[in-house]
Parts: structure tokens; sequence; C-alpha cells
């Protein structure tokens, strides 16, 4: 939680995009069997999904002008994650 949260402060601070933090059950939906849960089953230590920045307008097909700012948001945080498992192996 500690990681995620941190990751979305890196993500927010280039265009102020707000995005939850938590389990995927609780902050989208219920959703089992995906990849998250294979890699826990896996003994991966470190597992995290990101949801598009859309609000409920355009769903998984960003419009063109949202492609490159999501990128770049998301780029940060991604890059935090990136760091902090590197630096904190099993």
């Amino acid at each position: 939680d500690a990681i995620g949260r941190a990751a979305v402060k890196k993500l927010t601070s280039l265009h102020g995009t707000r995005y939850k933090v938590g389990s995927i059950c609780n902050i989208i939906y219920q959703a089992s069997g995906g990849s998250i849960d294979w890699s826990y089953d896996e003994g991966i230590k470190y597992s995290f999904a990101f949801e598009l920045r859309d609000t409920g307008n355009s769903g998984f097909l960003l419009p063109p002008t949202q492609i490159i700012p999501t990128a770049s948001e998301t780029w940060l945080a991604l890059k935090h994650i990136m760091e902090y498992v590197r630096d904190h192996p099993y």
C-alpha cells in the first residue's frame, strides 16, 4: 500500500491526475484469476495493476490527446516502483 501511494504521488505530480490506491476488489471491481493472483501464487513479492486515467467517458480507448500525458505520468509511477523493488529485493 505504501509503495502504491508513493507511486501515485509521483504520478499526480505531473498533471494533477488523481488515482486511487488499494486492492482491485475495493477500488475497481471484483476480479479473480488475473495476473496479480498468479504472481502472488508464484511467490512474487510485488504485484501491481494500473487502470487508465479515464473517468468513465472513454473506457479503455483513450482519446489520442490523452495517450502521451497518461504514459508520461504513469512512467513516473512505474519508475518509482521499479526503483523501490530494485532497492528492496526479497
